[in-house]
């Protein structure tokens, strides 16, 4: 199992794009207006981080007063950050969940699962670090607490894959966890550059694979 993720660095400011282009977009549905919101503050948690992220901003980026970003995030940074977090794993669940309900092997599942993951968060590398990196210097212990959930959930769909074996259920939670760890350790070094692609996914299959099979989980 991999250990403890490191410490983010220090994020550049980067300029932000307003996320509404014209006053005429200003009569939304609340629904539309949420997403809106979410839409601003992810960008601005992406290129801030958590602690420097100001709420002005977000309000500014989404073309709306602090006041009407309050009315509905009542919470403030904590409620707005958690909802990108659920957002983001939703989109990312979902891909895993694609590849367990794959009508092929076992084996191929896995690679399906180990080639999804890692190829989403290449293509999301903000994500990474919104997700994974970021919520444990936030300060925050109702954002430690979404990372950890984060976190479960991701493993669980892993163990969506694992559950045939038959094994008990902390085997197949432990083979779940360590294999997630896995995962994202080398969508780390993939996004830095030191793995390909192709050799992230087979370092991924064949890692995971023997670990699983340790655990008769394969």
């Amino acid at each position: 199992m991999v250990g403890a993720q490191p410490e983010p660095e220090p994020q550049q400011p980067r300029a932000l794009r307003r996320t509404t282009p014209s006053p005429q977009s200003q009569r939304l549905a609340p629904a539309e207006r949420r997403e809106l919101l979410i839409d601003a503050a992810e960008q601005t948690f992406a290129a801030r981080g958590y602690t420097q992220a100001g709420l002005a901003e977000v309000a500014t980026l989404a073309g709306v007063s602090k006041t009407l970003l309050y009315h509905y995030f009542p919470d403030g940074r904590p409620e707005l950050y958690s909802q990108v977090m659920e957002r983001l794993v939703d989109q990312l669940a979902e891909v895993l969940a694609d590849a367990v309900r794959a009508p092929t092997s076992l084996a191929e599942r896995l690679s399906g699962l180990a080639a999804g993951l890692l190829g989403w968060f290449e293509d999301h590398p903000d994500a990474y670090r919104l997700l994974i990196l970021e919520p444990w210097g936030a300060g925050d212990a109702g954002v430690v607490g979404q990372a950890m959930a984060v976190r479960a959930r991701l493993a669980g769909e892993i163990n969506r894959l694992l559950a045939p074996a038959g094994q008990p259920l902390a085997a197949t939670m432990a083979g779940g966890a360590a294999a997630l760890g896995v995962l994202l350790h080398l969508s780390e070094l993939r996004m830095a550059g030191q793995l390909g692609r192709d050799e992230a996914v087979d370092a991924a299959q064949r890692f995971i694979a023997a670990g699983l099979t340790s655990l008769d989980l394969l």
